[in-house]
């Protein structure tokens, strides 16, 4: 019986480490090993650019085998446990911007290429930005202009991020009311406070106007100049049309 019994608490241990191994290895985090992986694949991606036969300008397949390096030695991560949420966000962000790039390549010869390219190559600085504030990104020496021109881009495209949604939440402050009515042409007024952090050249909008099966019956641009945050300007739009509804839209800002 002694022996029955000292084979239960054996067997009883061995599940017990067991169990112990399982949750260790669930409860593992990737915060700096993913560091680690990111700074490796952004130098194994310049390392190979730097060997093409024009570094400035690299061949479609030299773009390609760059870009592969980089992405796979990151996009493991993606299922990844991290410590820092918003570390494992932006690492994402990071990955997903890298694929991308990489799928633009299939579009090399075509005219939208430059386009799709640039897009992505956007997200992936801002990403590398973000990053590199939380964790001060380290490569090589040799490829550190590089890693600090990817950061400037990012740091354009956040600055440019911020003023679209400062931007966007401003139209969503622009409202009409009617102020004349002649019994033809009707002026429609709407007096605004820039309350965005920005000053403006000029400030564009278009105003659909549409009637209660929401189609657009007339569209009106309207602008104001110079205008200054904090200061008060006023649109003015005119129309001989009926409508239940309206909708402002971003036409052109400077």
């Amino acid at each position: 019986m002694r022996k029955v019994a000292t084979v239960g608490v054996t067997l009883l241990a061995v599940l017990t480490l067991s169990a112990c191994g399982s949750k260790s290895s669930e409860d593992k985090t990737y915060d700096k090993d993913f560091i680690n992986s990111m700074e490796n694949g952004l130098d194994s991606r310049w390392t190979t650019t730097d060997r093409a036969k024009d570094p400035n300008n690299p061949t479609k397949e030299e773009y390609s085998e760059a870009l592969t390096k980089e992405y796979d030695t990151v996009k493991s991560y993606k299922n990844k446990n991290f410590k820092n949420d918003k570390l494992h966000e932006e690492a994402l962000a990071y990955i997903n911007a890298v694929k991308e790039q990489k799928n633009t390549l299939k579009y090399y010869n075509d005219n939208s290429f430059v386009t799709k390219w640039n897009k992505a190559y956007d997200k992936r600085t801002e990403a590398i930005l973000k990053i590199n504030k939380q964790y001060k990104l380290k490569v090589d020496q040799e490829h550190e202009e590089s890693l600090a021109e990817l950061t400037r881009n990012g740091d354009k495209v956040m600055s440019n991020n911020a003023k679209q949604q400062a931007i966007d939440g401003l139209i969503k402050t622009i409202k009409f009311k009617k102020t004349k009515d002649d019994g033809g042409f009707k002026t429609y007024d709407a007096d605004v406070k820039n309350n965005t952090n920005y000053s403006f050249k000029s400030f564009g909008i278009k105003v659909q106007l549409k009637a209660s099966n929401g189609t657009v019956v007339d569209t009106i641009a309207a602008y104001t100049d110079n205008w200054s945050k904090g200061q008060t300007n006023q649109f003015e739009i005119m129309t001989d049309k009926s409508f239940n509804t309206y909708a402002v839209i971003k036409d052109y800002v400077q």
